[in-house]
């Protein structure tokens, strides 16, 4: 009685379109925002059109244009194309009716999985990742692989598997495959499966003729015969299949509620209605398998320009090969066994970088942008924001673009953040070193001629679709530290360090002095670009507030503060002065300018650019000089942040925390000063920053200390602590007064976050976002493994 009166209520719903053929005009309505373009500069086949002499590049591009770079989803693949053909796995539990209100797609933290992530993944041509979707009492395996060959990036093999968690309950799924076509092209169904595998032709002018094959290997059987629908959609609609998905689900419950049927089970209830809802070609075909015991499928992708195909024992033999190189290149890379670590240990690092890498993603669509005049500095103090900083607000959809990016959350933040890049880059930079300068130059591609970077890259209706209205809108005025700079130092490392690396490898084909060269040459005037946006953007007060100090020009603020947030910082909510304020200057951001100019030093001097060495180095030496004039404390033996006061009266803004830190995290105190022994004091105190599980990121005696938000006033958070166990190893444990308790410090700090980082994930199956200062546990956003994935780093570091 109780699912007859679900399938009524089911089929009576109200439907977003009438029928399914007026779905697509309904989503052509309400992706208005979406533009076709011409092909994107930034796109690989546009890289191996116009640069065909260069065999690195293509090579590069080749291995790199297919991949599972849809990390919003559970699993889905794409090539890094616009406008191309994506596919994707979905599934729901068909125990009753509620399985359609429920359907897998999107990672989610309301799922409420016991764990998911990739457990190996190496960023080119292979990965494997566990699922375990406790509501639905299955355990779900997807593995990838890539056969390379041909004109067209080559080819790839997916294969699902799943076996109940519980084997004593039972396990009913229905898993959805589909693929689509946002742009031009053909998808031409050959064969539904009722006889061999499931065949889709297909076609499009970047990617040549191609071949879908879906194959069921284990617990096939001829009472769950395979399933499809087909519909046409407008362009840029794919993403939206779930809701599409569950739509046609209604649609068929409603024709056998309308037909009075009552003797139909469940599997024909939630079933694809095995027909086409168009009379045009199809842009989107599901496939679904349904199991009630443990099951395993193919997806078989083969680009008709290989000569390699893809089959199931290429698959068996591919990813056996390429588990054995990942293993072997994971302890050549990062020697854990050889620091002592122990293999649960070892295999926890091996996920978390695999996350990481696994979470690269290709993203193409328009961003918004507000590039509407801003009220004079000094006018208008009183408005908050940056919309109310502008007389006319005036948001607009940019042209549309890409980006190749890692990103911090799966599941809550699935798309581009400036600060949060860099210090990816770094970790995956030391996996795959050519990887990592796609993802920078891609990011490096997004920056306006005055240099200016996006902090957030929210692009197209699907990334939209996960953020807030409130932050979708970007400001050409807003910064955000730039971490890229430092992956570009890990890569000149590298290049110090070249000598033994096979650069013929094209994970390391940029490690060769001639690709660096050019390379790096090419970054360059992007990266200076960049830098001087800052300077002259983030320009703060000196002169005219009496504020003494040996430079009247290396002072900075952070444009976009509110009274309670500095999101362009990064640190959100880390107190700063009570009002923002035209008179305010911030230790970070000078020390950042600092750090950013020192590292351009560096490349400068490598491309034999004299001239701006000598301007380079006159910078860093006025801003080493500023952050002690004008931030220094010596009532409070601390670095501060300044402001006026009611009298224009210049004023330090003390909150010891991270900010205090940031002479040290960025190598600008020297290792002599008595200053650098004052940081060490404020990081080693229990009342102050330290803890047993990492540096808290506000003291525990500050009046804010856990209150409102608590996001940036207390807990601790990996990025900012992977900084201190850098800077103390590479800046300050071999010189100096203060050397014995920086190594100190250093061991002991590196320990407790490696260890801490390691009990929660054994304990809640989870790397998170950051970590509980009193407890230790992971709080927040999970799998974190953006930043958190330093980890592995600290790990990789080794002991003083």
């Amino acid at each position: 009685m109780q699912d007859n009166t679900r399938l009524r209520r089911l089929s009576s719903l109200p439907l977003a379109f009438a029928t399914l053929a007026l779905l697509g005009a309904g989503l052509a309505q309400i992706s208005g925002a979406h533009v076709s373009s011409a092909m994107d500069p930034s796109s690989p086949s546009f890289h191996m059109a116009a640069d065909d002499s260069n065999t690195i590049s293509a090579a590069s591009n080749q291995s790199l244009l297919w991949g599972v770079y849809r990390p919003n989803l559970y699993f889905g693949t794409r090539p890094r194309l616009p406008d191309s053909v994506m596919t994707g796995l979905m599934w729901f539990g068909m125990q009753d009716y509620h399985g359609a209100d429920n359907i897998r797609h999107g990672c989610e933290e309301r799922d409420g999985f016991e764990k998911y992530g990739w457990l190996k993944h190496d960023g080119r041509s292979f990965g494997v990742q566990q699922l375990k979707d406790t509501a639905n009492n299955v355990e779900l395996t997807t593995e990838f692989i890539k056969v390379p060959g041909g004109e067209h990036g080559g080819s790839w093999g997916a294969r699902i598997s799943g076996k109940p968690i519980h084997k004593e309950a039972p396990m009913t799924i229905s898993t959805i495959y589909y693929i689509g076509l946002d742009g031009l092209g053909s998808l031409d169904l050959k064969n539904t499966g009722e006889s061999g595998p499931v065949s889709v032709h297909g076609f499009t002018a970047d990617l040549g003729d191609f071949e879908f094959a879906i194959e069921q290997t284990k617990g096939a059987s001829s009472a769950h015969p395979i399933r499809y629908a087909g519909i046409t959609l407008p362009p840029g609609s794919v993403w939206r299949v779930k809701e599409i998905t569950r739509e046609i689900i209604i649609q068929h419950i409603k024709a056998i509620h309308e037909h009075g049927k009552t003797d139909v089970n469940m599997e024909e209830i939630l079933g694809m209605p095995n027909s086409m809802f168009s009379s045009t070609p199809p842009t989107l075909l599901n496939f679904q398998l349904n199991y009630d015991a443990p099951f395993e499928f193919e997806v078989r992708f083969n680009s008709k320009s290989s000569p390699n195909p893809v089959t199931t024992e290429s698959i068996n033999s591919g990813l056996d090969a390429a588990v054995k190189a990942f293993d072997q290149k994971f302890e050549k890379t990062f020697e854990l066994k050889k620091h002592g670590f122990s293999d649960p240990m070892v295999d926890f690092a091996k996920a978390t970088l695999s996350n990481l890498v696994g979470g690269i993603g290709y993203f193409y669509g328009s961003a918004i942008v507000d590039e509407s005049p801003t009220y004079e500095d000094g006018q208008n103090e009183h408005l908050e924001g940056p919309v109310a900083r502008r007389p006319q607000p005036n948001p607009q959809l940019t042209a549309p673009a890409s980006l190749f990016s890692a990103v911090p959350s799966r599941s809550f933040f699935p798309r581009g953040f400036y600060w949060d890049e860099g210090f990816h880059q770094t970790l995956i930079g030391q996996w795959d070193n050519d990887l990592s300068l796609e993802v920078i130059e891609s990011w490096y591609n997004r920056q306006d001629n005055d240099g200016w970077v996006q902090r957030e890259q929210i692009l197209g209706d699907e990334a939209r679709s996960r953020v807030p209205q409130e932050f979708q809108v970007q400001y050409p005025e807003h910064a955000n530290p730039p971490t890229l700079l430092t992956a570009v130092n890990g890569y000149l490392d590298r290049l110090q360090a070249a000598a033994s690396v096979d650069t013929r490898d094209v994970t390391n084909a940029r490690l060769d002095p001639e690709q660096a060269q050019q390379f790096l040459a090419r970054l360059y005037p992007k990266l200076r670009s960049n830098y001087n946006w800052m300077r002259k953007t983030m320009q703060g007060g000196i002169r005219q507030y009496g504020r003494i100090s040996r430079s009247r020009v290396e002072g900075y603020r952070w444009r976009g503060r509110t009274m309670g947030h500095t999101l362009t910082s990064g640190l959100d909510d880390y107190p700063r002065a009570p009002i923002p304020s035209v008179g305010e200057l911030h230790v970070d951001l000078l020390c950042w300018i600092g750090y950013m100019g020192r590292n351009l030093q560096n490349i400068a001097q490598i491309l034999g650019e004299e001239d701006d060495v000598e301007e380079f180095e006159d910078h860093y030496h006025a801003i080493r000089a500023n952050v002690d004039d004008l931030h220094w404390s010596e009532e409070k033996k601390a670095y501060c942040d300044m402001t006026v006061n009611e009298d224009d009266e210049s004023v330090q803004v003390c909150h010891k925390g991270y900010i205090s830190l940031f002479p040290m995290l960025l190598g600008i105190v020297d290792g002599q000063s008595d200053k650098l022994g004052h940081i060490l004091d404020l990081m080693y105190d229990p009342n102050e920053l330290w803890t047993p599980f990492g540096l808290r990121s506000l003291s525990a005696s500050d009046e804010f200390f856990g209150t409102g938000e608590n996001y940036w006033k207390g807990p601790i958070w990996i990025n900012l602590n992977y900084l201190a166990v850098h800077s103390l190893k590479t800046n300050y444990l071999g010189k100096g007064p203060h050397q014995a308790k920086a190594k100190k410090i250093y061991n002991e700090l590196r320990n407790n976050l490696i260890n801490n980082i390691f009990k929660e994930y054994e304990r809640t199956g989870y790397v998170w976002e950051q970590y509980n200062d009193a407890t230790g546990h992971g709080q927040r956003s999970h799998p974190f493994t953006g930043w958190t994935s330093m980890v592995v780093r600290m790990m990789q570091m080794g002991p003083a």
